[in-house]
This record gives structure tokens, C-alpha cells and sequence, in this order.
């Protein structure tokens, strides 16, 4: 990879942080950067992760996949799916029905009892406050009607607001996935990897994540990306942007909320309306 090439990715990089999918995905291959996050988001400080897993595919011949942005299983038998959305551009509660309903059946063997049903927590990770509450944190409780009296079945839906500081430990990590140069002490994991992704320990190597996100963006992005994609306008961008692999990038960079919808549509060459289809299939 040439000098140029390594710098523009360098750049690009400084300007993610974990809430944007490509850096979340290759953190959440660490078991123990899942046990620290989930510590918090669960309020359970014993707990801890058995297995994990990034990018977890559920695949179905007859209907729509689901690809999971992070896949744990708990010592206590919980599975816990987490998943970042930087864009408020598709049905999050529906999301999160449909991917909890798939993750469910896929754990269960044919004519297996219901007792044995597993708990399912979905953790939705928003940056923008998803109910318009101001509040950094929704936990959803199934409540009979008149008698506010709560009812479980097994599933714990979680939202949680990225954007929203409210002085809690939870705002703090929130702070940590969000912000430039923002670390804490309190979320050693979390910081440490998040520093070795964006910067370089010594002279002009990376770092190893670095590399492996590089093959990754590299990948995704056909590397012409970082080329000739961000200059907006010329001729050669809105060329190549009709072919299905440009587009694709541009839909996982709009998803990301990295580009507008808009600014994605018009390096397309299609409409707001049609390139919105594409991205709400891809969801």
C-alpha cells in the first residue's frame, strides 16, 4: 500500500469512533470489550461474557437474513444481541422485532418444549435520542393494561440515546463511543481500543487493529473510495457510482451516517427516494 494511501486511510479513521459500525464490528470481536460495555448497559457488574461474536449471520432461504452487529452469550444462559445506528432512517422498534424473533428461532431445535425458550435482551444503540425523551437509556416492560402490573417473557429490549449526557456512567461510555479523543478510565477496554484503531504508536507503521480494519475498508470500499468518492461533483465519482459495487459502498457509508442519504444519492446518480429503497432493504 503506498504512503498516500495509508495517510487518507489515517485521516479517515481519526474521524470514527465505536457508535460507526466499521469500527464496532472489529471491537466487538474482544470478549472482554463486550463484558465491559454490557456491564454498564445491563447494570450488572458480575456478568459475564461466554462467547461473542461480530457480524453474526442468521441466514434464511424462504425470508430475510439478519446480520448481528455484536452476538454474545452470557454465563447466566442470556443471549444479548447490540447493535449502532448512527442514522434514524428506518423502523428501529420493528428492527428490533424482527431481528429478536429471528435470533429466538434460531436457537431453538424442532420440537423443542417452550420452556426452554432462552432470554433475549436486544440492546439498540442510537446516536439521537430514539423517543424523544432525553433520556439516555428506554427499557421497554411488557405491563397488563389498568394494572401496570409487569409480565416476562424472556426479552429485554433496551434503547439507548448516544447523543443524550445526563451525568450517568452510562452518558460516560456513550461519551467514550461518540467523541473525538474522548477516553475514560472508568472503560479501560473500550478507550484503549478505541485509541489503537484511530492512531499509530511510532513512526508510519499501524497499529495491527489498524491493519485489519484497513483490510476491511479496503474491502468495502474497493479502496477507489478514498480515491475518487469524496470529491464531490466530478465526473468520473457519479460514473462509477452507477455500478452495483460503488453503490453498495455508498450504502454502507450512508448507514453508517458517515454521508447524508442525499449526498449519497447524488454521487449514485439516482433519486433520494429510490437510493432510500436500497437502504432500507439493506438494513
Amino acid at each position: 500500500m503506498s504512503d498516500r494511501s495509508i495517510q487518507k486511510f489515517k485521516e479517515y479513521v481519526q474521524k470514527l469512533n465505536p457508535i460507526d459500525d466499521i469500527i464496532f464490528r472489529k471491537m466487538a470481536e474482544n470478549r472482554e470489550f463486550c463484558e465491559e460495555i454490557l456491564r454498564t448497559f445491563l447494570q450488572d457488574y458480575h456478568l459475564k461474557v461466554l462467547n461473542n461474536k461480530s457480524q453474526y449471520a442468521i441466514t434464511s432461504i424462504e425470508r430475510r437474513s439478519v446480520i448481528l452487529d455484536a452476538y454474545c452469550e452470557l454465563r447466566d444462559g442470556r443471549r444479548v444481541n447490540i447493535e449502532v445506528q448512527n442514522a434514524d432512517n428506518v423502523n428501529h422498534q420493528k428492527r428490533v422485532r424482527y431481528y429478536s424473533s429471528v435470533l429466538t428461532t434460531s436457537l431453538m431445535k424442532k420440537g423443542e418444549s417452550f420452556d426452554n425458550v432462552p432470554e433475549v435482551c436486544m440492546i439498540y444503540i442510537c446516536n439521537f435520542d430514539i423517543f424523544k425523551e432525553n433520556k439516555s437509556s428506554y427499557l421497554i416492560k411488557r405491563v397488563i393494561d389498568g394494572s401496570n402490573r409487569e409480565v416476562d417473557n424472556g426479552f429485554k429490549e433496551i434503547y439507548i440515546s448516544a447523543n443524550i449526557n445526563d451525568g450517568t456512567t452510562l452518558s460516560e461510555l456513550m461519551g467514550v463511543f461518540t467523541k473525538d479523543d474522548c477516553y475514560s478510565e472508568n472503560f479501560p477496554v473500550t478507550s484503549k481500543m478505541k485509541y489503537d484503531f484511530k492512531y499509530v504508536k511510532e513512526g508510519n507503521k499501524m497499529t495491527d487493529a489498524m491493519k485489519e480494519l484497513y483490510d476491511i475498508f479496503k474491502e468495502e470500499s474497493k479502496d477507489k473510495w478514498i480515491k475518487e468518492g469524496r470529491r464531490e461533483g466530478r465526473r468520473e465519482g457519479i460514473k462509477e457510482g452507477r455500478k452495483e459495487g460503488v453503490i453498495n459502498t455508498l450504502l454502507m457509508l450512508a448507514k453508517d451516517g458517515i454521508i447524508s442519504v442525499e449526498d449519497a444519492a447524488k454521487r449514485a446518480n439516482i433519486s433520494v427516494s429510490m437510493f432510500q429503497k436500497y437502504l432500507n432493504e439493506k438494513m
